[in-house]
């Protein structure tokens, strides 16, 4: 792990200018965004927690860290210190680098899933998985001049969101039930770093699937939270009634296809209820662009959405609720 610290060091020196000043939107102020109804008074989220994350993920020197490529091993280190740094543990070995072959009859093209877990304190059998993929898509047609596709809000977005996620667990360490952080490779090549780990694990230990995909971009207004598949499982359900009462809105996908187009998707068809959690879909303007860029990102709103969702799975982490399963 002392070797995955030394690599983020070069990377920022490499990249040239300290990572509070990359980029061109304008920072957060230092402050944090506390939830009324929420219960993390002691440990709001950050904005500027989100921001630092989403300035080295997006940047241009990571061209959009297409999987196979040597800026997505960049990103897979810098998600791995990240996880160190909290404190957390690697899940059943001595690395949260989870290396996975894209051909099982091929040996010499591997890509990386980065896994952390934090056991609970009363039920450790049961998991609930948090998870994003990192992973973007190679550049295509030049917009204005513009050849990278940076991926802010796909998904840079939901990855900053789930170690904001992972920091908070980490300092309160109160989960009875045992937390799975999970940053999934290869989404964009067809879901290849979800299903590769799907298949390693019992589906029957995993209660709950919450992945998280572009949460960076409003689209349906602030405060606002698309959930795909939302009728599938009782997960929704109990997220809404621990929300009842603040101004956070869970809303159906348009359309059903989007549930089966992210990571949750490798779970679900197992019987895992795992749904994604967004703020915007595929419609939007910069979806697959060069536009989607770290200057749209609204992380004021991303750290309100993030201790939405905290509160509404605390009933799910803390035991007291269990959602019903996806039947497959």
């Amino acid at each position: 792990m002392r070797l995955l610290l030394t690599i983020s060091r070069r990377i920022i020196f490499l990249i040239g200018v300290p990572l509070l000043f990359i980029g061109c939107a304008p920072r957060p102020q230092a402050t944090t965004v506390t939830n009324p109804i929420s219960p993390l008074a002691a440990h709001p989220v950050s904005p500027m927690h989100i921001y630092t994350t989403l300035s080295f993920l997006a940047h241009d020197s990571l061209n959009g860290r297409m999987a196979g490529t040597r800026e997505n091993l960049i990103a897979t280190a810098y998600i791995a210190g990240q996880f160190q740094q909290m404190g957390l543990q690697p899940f059943r070995s001595n690395s949260f680098k989870n290396t996975f072959y894209v051909d099982r009859n091929d040996s010499t093209i591997t890509h990386s899933n980065v896994i952390a877990w934090l056991p609970g304190r009363s039920k450790p059998g049961e998991i609930i998985m948090i998870s994003a993929h990192f992973d973007h898509v190679q550049a295509g047609r030049p917009s204005k001049g513009d050849k990278i596709y940076n991926g802010a809000n796909d998904n840079a977005s939901g990855t900053a969101a789930m170690l904001a996620m992972a920091n908070y667990y980490a300092l309160t360490r109160t989960n009875e039930r045992s937390l799975l952080f999970c940053a999934f490779n290869a989404e964009e090549s067809g879901l290849l770093g979800s299903f590769d780990f799907a298949s390693t694990i019992h589906p029957d230990s995993i209660v709950a699937g919450i992945n998280l995909e572009m949460l960076g971009v409003p689209q349906f207004g602030k405060n606002n939270i698309v959930v795909t598949g939302m009728k599938r499982s009782g997960l929704p359900d109990i997220m809404q009634k621990n929300l009842k009462g603040s101004e956070f809105r869970l809303r159906k996908e348009r359309g059903e296809d989007l549930f089966e187009r992210s990571d949750n998707y490798a779970f679900a068809v197992k019987g895992v209820p795992a749904h994604s959690f967004m703020a915007s879909d595929d419609t939007e303007k910069c979806y697959h662009s060069p536009c989607d860029e770290l200057k749209r990102m609204d992380t004021e709103n991303m750290a309100r959405l993030v201790e939405a969702l905290i509160t509404g799975i605390s009933t799910i982490v803390s035991g007291r609720d269990t959602p019903s399963r996806i039947i497959p």
